[in-house]
Parts: structure tokens; C-alpha cells; sequence
């Protein structure tokens, strides 16, 4: 019998880091993955732990009986002592959570929403209030997160903020780059989809490179995406010309690289509920340009690490873009090491630290969130 049951909708590589560090640490457990993949990834990564799928396909074709099932007959056979939840958005997750509340089971909930992500319906946020209420614990990503899960009803002193994970071995910082770099390049990495905000993007950075007073300065955009067409057709009709590049979608084990060759980095997105390459590009030492409705903001963007913007006002990014293009490349280089620093801290074992902390507290029967502070310093 494991002691925790993590469920889970499908293998994604920087939760499969916490997953195999969970491991090395000793915690038992196994995971239930409602599918094997997903539409909205490009790579699915090898599972060195115990673990279980509901459904081989893409998660968004799961049929909702047979996730269900699944949940349903995987803890019973496995009858953990505590089950994790992903979530409350999925029919995996309720399953997993009616679950616990019959056999008397503590619910540690994995929440990375945010207030202001969606528009919010009463009635729905009071069934979610119900959900989050009867849970034991959470661990959330930030303080945007932390607060959505007060709002709902959750004891602050029950909610740990775990961090979010990045391979801290593959992204990190290796010095500023060298040689000389006659263009400055923003880089963008992620979907081409419509909450990514990347029209407003690059109408405003039409407006930026129009600008005389502007230095050279180039937009690489890395991903892939719905939207990819009309984006490319409205750079075109903008003029843009060598000033944007579409260099098409990179692989994890290419994203450093990539990183590396750029000045900063931006997520101009409308709705974002953590922001993972915002982290990725600040541990290869780039400062940031962050959406203020990006989850991410409020933990990681500084004066001393990049800029936050309104991303409903062209005007606000167009500003945030000059002042990131009138800085000295010495004060660039200077905010990308403050960026690295920050970034260091989110790594597989200070997130696995702090979610074996949260389940020890459950098992010795206590609600009581870890003491993140102390545990970090540890």
C-alpha cells in the first residue's frame, strides 16, 4: 500500500522532475494518469516511477466513464493513506476526491489557478468552495494562488507554497554572453494561441521598431500553434520584415540554447496560470517582460529582474518594451543574474522538500501547512 496517491491528467516533464525527486527522497506513492499524452505537447517524457494510465490517447479525448473507472478502481486497489489531487477542473479529480471522503481519506490538493484567470460564475466557484473546503491541505505555486485558494475557503495556515519545478540541470545560468551582439532579441517561447496575447504583441512591436531613436532590435518567435497563420499574416501586413523571425517549435533539451542567444525575454499573455518559461528563461540569465496576469508575476518579476504590464493595454507593453530597449547591455546583463538567482530556487528537490513536509503533516494528523521559509533554508 503506498503511502500517497498522486492523480494526475497526463505525463508532463517538469512534474515528471518532481515525480522521479519524490522518489529518490523515499516517498511512496504512485501516480494515476487519466491519459497517456496530450494534444498540447510535443514530448512526452519516460516515467522512471510508479505509475498507472486510465486511457492511451490524448488526454482531451479521455472519455469521461472510463477516467472515472479508472480513479475509482485504482484507489481501491492501491488504498493509500493520503491521495493528491491535481485540481478541481476534471472529472478525475472529483472522482478522486468523493473517493477519500468515503474511505476517510486527507485530500492534499495541487491548486495552480488563479483569481483572475477566468470570469468567474457564483454558482461555480461555490461548488469549487465545497471541494476546496473538505481538503486537508494545498500546495500551490505563488501568492496569486495561495490568495484564489483563501477566497475559496482554505485556512491560510493549511496552504505550503511548494514552488513550481524546473530542470535546474538543464536551465541555469552560465554567464553573460560573450562576443559582440549588433541586434537586440526579445524572445518569445509557446503556444500561438489567442490567451499568448501575441497580436497585441506584435502590433506593439510594430509601434517600438518604427521608432528611430529604437537600436536594432529583432523578435524571435519560438513555438507552434492555431494561430500560427494569422500571426505570420499580420507581420507581414505590419512590415515587420526581419525584425520578426518564426523559428518554429524547440525541443526541451534545445530550449537553453535558445535562451542563451536571446537579450530578454517576454509572456504577454491575458491569462497564465503560472508562466514555466518565464522561469526556464530566467535561470539562463534573462530579464523578463511579464503580463501581470501571468501567476508567476507577483513571486518572480522585480525592478531588479524585468518589467510587469497590463496586457489588455498595447500602450503599457509598448512602454514596458522601450524602457527594456533604453537599458545599458551592462544593466541587462546585471538584471539577468538577479533573474538566475530567483530562478535557482525553484528546483525538483525544494519542491519535493516541501511536498513530503505537507504529507508527513497529514499522516501525523495535522492541517498545518509546512514552514516553507525554514524548510528551504534546511
Amino acid at each position: 500500500m503506498p503511502t500517497a496517491v498522486i492523480v494526475h491528467n497526463h505525463p508532463i516533464h517538469y512534474k515528471n522532475l518532481l515525480f522521479q525527486e519524490l522518489q529518490r527522497r523515499g516517498l511512496s506513492f504512485e501516480v494515476l494518469f487519466v491519459a497517456s499524452g496530450s494534444f498540447a505537447r510535443i514530448e512526452t517524457p519516460s516515467c522512471g516511477y510508479p505509475y498507472r494510465w486510465g486511457y492511451q490517447g490524448p488526454y482531451e479525448n479521455a472519455p469521461a466513464s472510463t477516467v472515472a473507472r479508472f480513479v475509482w478502481r485504482s484507489l481501491g486497489e492501491l488504498d493509500p493513506r493520503v491521495v493528491i489531487i491535481s485540481g478541481y477542473y476534471d472529472i478525475a479529480a472529483w472522482t478522486a476526491w468523493a473517493w477519500a471522503e468515503l474511505h476517510g481519506r486527507p485530500k492534499l490538493l495541487w491548486a495552480e489557478s488563479n483569481g483572475f484567470d477566468y470570469s468567474r460564475r457564483r454558482w461555480k466557484e461555490w461548488i469549487k468552495s465545497a471541494f476546496v473546503r473538505r481538503c486537508a491541505a494545498a500546495n500551490v505555486y505563488g501568492e496569486s494562488n495561495r490568495e484564489y485558494l483563501r477566497d475559496l475557503g482554505m485556512p491560510d495556515d493549511c496552504i505550503t507554497t511548494k514552488r513550481a519545478v524546473i530542470d535546474s540541470g538543464l536551465f541555469n545560468y552560465s554567464g553573460p554572453p560573450t562576443g559582440e551582439r549588433p541586434v537586440r532579441e526579445l524572445l518569445y517561447v509557446g503556444r500561438f494561441s489567442p490567451e499568448k496575447n501575441l497580436e497585441r504583441l506584435l502590433r506593439a512591436w510594430a509601434r517600438l521598431v518604427r521608432d528611430p531613436t529604437c537600436p536594432p532590435a529583432r523578435l524571435a518567435m519560438v513555438g507552434y500553434g492555431p494561430l500560427e497563420r494569422s500571426l505570420r499574416a499580420l507581420a507581414n501586413e505590419l512590415g515587420l520584415g526581419s525584425t520578426v523571425e518564426f523559428r518554429g517549435p524547440a525541443l526541451q533539451h534545445q530550449l537553453p540554447a535558445v535562451y542563451r542567444a536571446a537579450d530578454a525575454l517576454v509572456l504577454a499573455s491575458v491569462r497564465e496560470t503560472w508562466g514555466l518559461v518565464v522561469l526556464e528563461g530566467m535561470a539562463c540569465g534573462l530579464p523578463v517582460l511579464v503580463s501581470n496576469r501571468c501567476g508567476c508575476a507577483r513571486d518572480v518579476v522585480t525592478d531588479s529582474t524585468g518589467f510587469a504590464f497590463d496586457p489588455a493595454s498595447e500602450d503599457a507593453l509598448l512602454s514596458a518594451l522601450r524602457d527594456l530597449m533604453s537599458r545599458p547591455r551592462a544593466q541587462l546583463e546585471a538584471m539577468g543574474r538577479a533573474a538566475a538567482e530567483i530562478a535557482g530556487r525553484y528546483t525538483p528537490g525544494n519542491s519535493a522538500r516541501l511536498v513530503m513536509a505537507t504529507v508527513e503533516s497529514l499522516l501525523h494528523g495535522t492541517a498545518d501547512g509546512a514552514d516553507e521559509l525554514s524548510l528551504l533554508r534546511s
